[in-house]
């Protein structure tokens, strides 16, 4: 006879919510920083390029924060 397995104790799906949030930030940052360096390469407009690189950052550093460590 096979033994009595114990339930699982529930637990909040919250911070997986915040880990795949921030997956998803750092992704999202990762590509529009590809796309900013892609996009201005080689074209005068370094500026441009810059702030769709700073926008990329802004998006990558909060995401990284989130995701740091996955939940238990």
């Amino acid at each position: 006879m096979r033994p009595r397995l114990e339930p699982r104790e529930r637990t909040s799906p919250w911070p997986w919510v915040r880990h795949y949030l921030g997956r998803f930030l750092e992704v999202a940052g990762l590509l529009v920083t590809l796309v900013a360096v892609t996009a201005f390469f080689g074209t005068p407009s370094t500026i441009a390029m810059l702030k769709m690189m700073l926008i990329g950052v802004l998006l990558f550093v909060p995401g990284w924060l989130l995701a740091r460590k996955p939940p238990a």
